[in-house]
């Protein structure tokens, strides 16, 4: 279609074959490869016509959790080394976070920030952003001039970051975390019960009732913690504050 000859044609096929790992297999059909060799072959064609710009539209949703996270890479390398520019739709943030250099979140068709992957994790704009990029957590809390009441927690607490005036008007706000911005205390922090405690090699991952409320903390594997069905006490190291709902 592009009018390219032919000595031009065997050329981009066989680079395109390289870059994508395929040559090996060149002879073969798609339909006879794995999933994550037909995604090559869906990569190595766009490629073959140099483009300027990619759109790749969940590329890799159909793959299982170790390819996925092998082709995300190639997919970043080819990227860097071609110059292109990617579009790519995703709902996995770990994919989103992994391969972009800039991150624009959409709510039914509505931008809601456009940022820099390290940016929109930690300086969400609101609390849709918040709760779609990363694990989350959120807890329900009352606000009176004292500090921080929880329904059925005993005391009142202040926190290093407290909610702006706005908030403390309402006397009621939604305190967000992330479960790694959390940390066991042995004193002064807020109470709670050990509900679930589970390991998941890197980390150690817990599910702390709080009140009536769960909150979900994680630890390094080598970090101690309570068992479950113990009491604990957490303190926040970084948090958000959102208006209740």
């Amino acid at each position: 279609l592009k009018n390219i000859s032919a000595q031009e044609i065997e050329k981009r096929t066989t680079d395109a074959l390289r870059h994508t790992n395929l040559l090996s297999v060149a002879k073969k059909s798609p339909d006879d490869l794995s999933g994550g060799g037909k995604q090559r072959v869906a990569l190595a064609r766009a490629l073959a016509i140099n483009p300027d710009v990619m759109l790749l539209d969940e590329p890799l949703s159909s793959l299982d959790p170790h390819l996925r996270e092998e082709m995300r890479f190639e997919i970043k390398a080819l990227q860097k080394k071609f110059g292109f520019s990617i579009i790519y739709v995703t709902h996995d943030q770990s994919e989103a976070m992994a391969l972009s250099d800039r991150i624009m979140v959409m709510k039914k068709g509505a931008v809601q920030q456009i940022d820099t992957p390290l940016n929109i994790y930690n300086n969400p704009a609101n609390k849709f952003v918040f709760n779609f990029i990363g694990l989350s957590n959120q807890l329900n809390v009352n606000l009176s001039s004292q500090g921080i009441h929880i329904d059925k927690v005993d005391g009142i607490f202040n926190l290093p970051e407290m909610p702006n005036n706005d908030l403390f008007s309402q006397g009621k706000a939604i305190l967000a975390s992330r479960p790694s911005d959390i940390e066991f205390v042995q004193q002064g922090g807020i109470p709670g019960v050990v509900k679930r405690r589970s390991y998941l090699g890197e980390v150690t991952d817990y599910n702390i009732q709080v009140g009536d409320q769960d909150i979900r903390v994680q630890i390094g594997r080598r970090d101690s913690g309570p068992k479950e069905g113990e009491t604990c006490q957490i303190a926040f190291e970084h948090l958000h504050w959102y208006p209740a709902e």
